[in-house]
């Protein structure tokens, strides 16, 4: 099983198979959405778990939730929403529709709808979000900019030549 395949296709495997097994210490767990704590609700049918006590280093891109309770080292790139749990800790930048954060991240955030900050969250690096709660007792160190997320390539400003014409005046 991947660590981006569904319940539907473990639960598939398993029917075809009646001697496969559930990993003892899988890691890294499919499991179904739960609905969330915050107002924010989530953008797919499954969240994908990353455990604690797992490390990761590299590039994660992900279609629909990601729940992170261990360490990535690298990127987290995903359609649906980033929640960091207490335990969670992520060293590099996290894009997404919507983020909940309650560990430490280190490098920017850019974030296209809602970040909750929970109060036991620690941000060192800058912030791009459409909309941000922040509790109590949340460490931030870096800049915030709200609104419209900036387009991070910007298509280059092209001028059109203007043709020049003389005209005589008799004056």
């Amino acid at each position: 099983m991947s660590i981006f395949s569904s319940n539907k296709d473990a639960t598939s495997s398993q029917s075809s198979s009646n001697t496969a097994t559930k990993p003892v210490n899988s890691t890294v767990n499919p499991v179904q959405s739960q609905p969330a704590q915050s107002s924010a609700t989530y953008s797919s049918s499954s969240l994908t778990t990353i455990s604690e006590g797992t490390t990761l280093e590299g590039q994660i891109k992900i279609e629909g939730d990601i729940k992170i309770e261990g360490l990535i080292k690298g990127s987290v790139t995903s359609k649906g929403k980033v929640i960091i749990t207490t335990t969670g800790k992520v060293e590099g930048d996290i894009i997404c529709s919507n983020g909940d954060i309650a560990g430490k991240v280190t490098g920017k955030l850019r974030i296209a709808d809602v970040l909750f900050l929970k109060g036991s969250a620690v941000i060192d690096g800058d912030i791009n979000t459409g909309k941000i709660v922040i509790e109590s007792g949340v460490k931030f160190n870096g800049n915030c900019s709200m609104g419209n997320p900036i387009n991070p390539v910007a298509a280059p400003k092209v001028e059109t030549p203007v043709a020049k014409s003389t005209v005589a005046l008799n004056a």
